[in-house]
């Protein structure tokens, strides 16, 4: 029987968190339905991200060279793509693929689903690709959003509620575990074998709030917690962050692990995870940690508060405030029976409500709705 074709366009140097996603998907979807993604390819990018290896062959991977910043040739070889394959939806991830998805809807007369991941507002240059987003969203077929503060977000900027579709992210426990022991994990990232080691995941820049971490850090040590913090991750502020650092007199309490593509292994070395961001839509990392069993202290903003519940799952603050979490951190490393408790109810949570199984039933009731066969 001929499988049914669902092209998805994805703009990713690396595995993101739309790519992981994507790998969940193609997993998880039976055999009839056939996942392929075209990824866009700047000059000079690196190798394709091996999302088609990283699936163990359940997606095809497509590439486009792009011939500059903006380059109209990419829709007639996006077309040619989708045309050569036979796909009977398409599907887009951030303002480019967006565009890209439009123009082949229209010539393939073929459903196109708009994903909404969440916007961050870290440069001007990023808050004109969100007008692209809230110009192009409104006109696809259905919009996935990956949380219900993600929804709200659309609707205000024009998508029809009834067009509006909540997926959550979800998370594979295959991606993220490594054979390590904790010393093995620990000494591979430099890590010290007896510190309380508290993980701060993700890209360092100002909306991950590493900056308000490291004060609640300086905050914690100087209230008798012994808890070291391991940032995993790089960007723009990791030169900021370094000197706020030296200026908090942090010393060996805070290593920069640099980025790191086995996230597992970061997992594996470490007794908590702090998220201290200033804006999220459905964070992978919190999903991570509370799989793996790790304690959680996070900030309650965009989808935080729909993953985990405060006080029975993990501890959630006040955004923007070091204060409440360095209260928060103490009160982790201080109590092990709570931190015990709280993830076994996390853990229970990730399986009933993020696992790529039932994440890949709700895309196949939506493609149904848009009668992909």
């Amino acid at each position: 029987m001929a499988s049914t074709v669902v092209l998805s366009f994805l703009d990713a140097p690396v595995v993101t968190g739309p790519a992981r996603g994507l790998i969940h998907l193609a997993r998880a979807l039976p055999p009839e339905v056939r996942l392929h993604v075209a990824i866009l390819r700047g000059r000079g990018a690196g190798p394709v991200p091996p999302l088609d290896e990283l699936s163990g062959g359940a997606l095809t991977v497509h590439e486009i060279q792009e011939r500059g910043a903006y380059d109209p040739t990419i829709v007639a070889r996006a077309l040619g793509i989708a045309w050569r394959i036979g796909a009977r939806a398409v599907q887009s991830h951030s303002y480019k693929p967006h565009l890209i998805a439009m123009a082949v809807r229209a010539a393939r007369r073929v459903p196109w689903v708009g994903h909404h991941h969440g916007w961050t507002a870290e440069n001007d240059k990023v808050k004109r690709y969100h007008r692209i987003d809230a110009w192009s969203l409104p006109r696809a077929d259905r919009v996935v959003a990956v949380a219900q503060s993600a929804r709200d977000i659309v609707v205000h900027e024009g998508v029809s509620p009834e067009r509006v579709v909540v997926i959550p992210n979800a998370v594979d426990a295959r991606d993220i575990s490594t054979p390590m022991s904790r010393a093995e994990a620990r000494a591979k990232l430099g890590l010290p074998d007896d510190a309380f080691i508290a993980a701060v995941v993700g890209r360092l820049s100002h909306e991950k709030g590493q900056d308000l971490a490291l004060r609640a850090l300086a905050m914690a040590r100087a209230r008798g917690a012994e808890v070291t913090f391991a940032l995993a991750g790089d960007g723009p502020d990791r030169e900021m962050l370094e000197g706020l650092a030296r200026e908090l007199g942090l010393g060996l309490a805070v290593r920069f692990l640099g980025h790191q593509k086995q996230v597992g292994v970061v997992y594996k070395a470490s007794d908590m995870l702090v998220m201290p961001s200033r804006s999220e839509a459905m964070p992978n990392a919190l999903l991570e940690a509370m799989t793996l069993g790790l304690p959680v202290v996070a900030t309650r903003v965009g989808g935080v508060p729909e993953v985990a519940d405060d006080g029975e799952m993990a501890w959630i603050v006040a955004p923007e405030s070091a204060e409440a979490l360095a209260d928060a951190v103490v009160d982790c490393v201080a109590r092990p029976d709570e931190r015990a408790r709280r993830v076994a109810q996390a853990r229970a949570r990730t399986t009933e409500r993020h696992d790529p199984a039932r994440r890949a039933e709700r895309y196949l009731a939506l493609y149904s709705t848009l009668g992909v066969r």
